[in-house]
């Protein structure tokens, strides 16, 4: 592949790359000459497939040991050419879109960041298996003419930003230097391997692959990225749709095989976490604790024994940062707010007092399961998710509680019933949530509108006081209120739409969750709202709907 690139007259600061200094560069330094130059690389991948034998008599170990030198190959040519964006035999380029020079090494840091996760990751999934059968030059003669690799730390040298990577050529098998020794009684140890994790991984090592070509097409570069992507991805398909993968997803054991791949999902993820001190992406997590598959990055997988880490996490930024701190900040101020000898002047009736109470309830339950969220231990992390969801149906009840004792001050008979239908709710929203499907992301869905049916309780006492008093009446009452119910559905539009970060860009959506700033976050914004302006309704309600008003 050759390509040949200009570049045009552009300010000196922002597109202009200086020769090289001390076999280190700067690339946005200015440079006063301007030369094109020509890239080529004569090393490629085979034309198609058909070296590659799927078909039965391919043992797992063969496939497994074939697909995992073939994507490590193709990461490490891939991590070549995004070096040349800093060679010295560049000295002026200008990518497609007039984009500058700052901005394409800010891509290609986070180009080599994805090439690194998803090294780690098929080194994790896919074991280092050496066959006997294997040699160089037996695999080279189906993949001709495959690239040298040099070092990354030349590449660290035009790169000095890059964050740390270790040497691509750990990541290899070690092929001995006499080819022609065998390890001893190698195959008689394959059943020791587990082929089922390895090739289960190989629908998710599809998705990444897209998802990487996805982003590669984002920036057309001078340099020429591999054209072996394509073939890769075909490989990777190809494997999904032979009858040796086949039958190893399709074997088997439903009951004891769910337990034992939990535990191995589990034990990856905390292996991929670096026992819960590095962050992890979405795709590395075992099911129960995938909720929103926007969020790609910046989860935490901390096992329990190491809570000490849990409670820390509370400091640092990941993708729940702002979900804990949006609930657990507003709930500390309230929570002292409310203590008579910090602030004399602000006291509160009974039904003010119990309403701030289960909002406080229902903030610290929130946070609480935010900080669980990055807990490896599943029983203790859905534990805190139901008890999360509690204090979401305490808190719509006693919003309605308020709306009822004030409402019907002249007629404590209605106020006793409606108030024992309040209390019902909000018991039925201790024992919904405590059922096993509650919590499963299949009924996201059926939990709102769970909860959309305890607000809608409401209704049957406005229609009352309606009938009691009038129309017009019960909505000058109710007015108050309106604000706080707005509040309300704007932040549960953002929830159930998970918006932004189903639309924003791949970038963008890498810096939100470093922090956390999706619509979870959004959410928790309009219930803090909505929890101070009915606060403030309450007051304007307390004087209730005057006795003698009756329809």
């Amino acid at each position: 592949m050759s390509t040949t690139t200009t570049l045009e007259d552009a300010p000196a600061e922002a597109n202009i790359i200086r020769p090289r200094r001390n076999a280190r560069r700067r690339l946005s330094t200015p440079t006063l000459t301007i030369q094109t130059h020509r890239i080529q690389f004569c090393h490629t991948f085979p034309p198609s497939l058909e070296a590659l034998d799927l078909s039965t008599s391919s043992s797992p170990a063969q496939i497994i040991a074939s697909l995992r030198f073939l994507v490590l190959s193709y990461l490490a040519e891939l991590e070549q050419r995004i070096a040349l964006i800093a060679s010295p035999d560049l000295e002026k380029w200008q990518t497609k879109g007039e984009l500058t020079i700052e901005e394409a090494r800010q891509w290609a840091r986070e180009t080599l960041e994805m090439l690194e996760s998803l090294r780690n990751d098929v080194c994790s999934h896919l074991p280092d298996i050496h066959l006997s059968d294997i040699t160089v030059d037996n695999l080279k003669s189906h993949l001709p003419d495959f690239p040298d690799v040099p070092s990354i730390s030349n590449m660290r040298a035009h790169l000095p930003d890059v964050p740390s990577i270790t040497d691509m050529r750990s990541h290899f098998p070690d092929f001995p230097d006499c080819i022609s020794a065998k390890l001893d009684n190698v195959r008689t140890k394959f059943h020791d391997i587990d082929f089922h994790t390895p090739l289960d991984y190989v629908p998710i090592l599809s998705e990444r692959l897209k998802s990487l070509q996805s982003h590669l097409a984002t920036m057309e570069l001078p340099i020429g990225l591999p054209g072996s992507h394509s073939m890769l991805s075909d490989f990777v398909d190809s494997l999904l749709s032979s009858e040796v993968v086949t039958d190893f997803l399709h074997s088997a054991t439903p009951e004891d095989d769910v337990f034992e791949r939990a535990a191995r999902e589990v034990t990856g993820a905390v292996k991929r976490s670096l026992q819960g001190v590095h962050l992890i992406s979405y795709h590395d997590l075992p099911e129960p604790w995938k909720n929103n598959s926007f969020v790609t990055q910046g989860y935490r997988f901390i096992p329990i024994e190491r809570w000490p880490l849990i409670i820390m996490s509370l400091f640092a930024f990941h993708n729940e940062f702002l979900n804990i701190h949006t609930h657990l900040i507003p709930g500390l101020l309230w929570a002292i707010n409310s203590i008579p000898f910090v602030n004399p002047s602000g006291v509160e009736d009974l039904p003010e007092a119990l309403f701030m109470a289960f909002a406080i309830i229902c903030l610290f339950s929130s946070a609480v399961w935010h900080t669980m969220a990055g807990c490896a231990h599943c029983p203790s992390m859905e534990f805190c998710a139901r008890v999360d969801y509690v204090g979401i149906g305490w808190l719509i009840s006693a919003s309605v509680g308020t709306v009822v004792h004030y409402g019907f001050q002249c007629h404590p008979e209605l106020q006793k019933t409606f108030l024992v239908g309040c209390l019902l709710t909000g018991l039925l929203g201790n024992v919904c949530p405590f059922m096993k499907w509650f919590n499963e992301a299949r009924y996201r869905g059926w939990r709102i509108v769970f909860f959309l049916s305890l607000a809608f309780f409401s209704l049957a006492p406005l229609a009352t006081m309606a009938i009691v008093y009038s129309p017009k009446a019960m909505a000058a009452f109710i007015s108050p209120v309106v604000p706080s119910l707005i509040s309300y559905v704007v932040g549960l539009v953002f929830y159930a739409t998970h918006i932004p970060e189903r639309f924003i860009s791949e970038n963008w959506s890498r810096q939100l969750d470093r922090i956390g700033g999706g619509s979870h976050a959004i959410w928790h914004c309009f219930i803090v709202l909505a929890v101070a302006q009915h606060k403030a309704a309450i007051r304007m309600m307390k004087d209730g709907l005057l006795c003698h008003m009756r329809a």
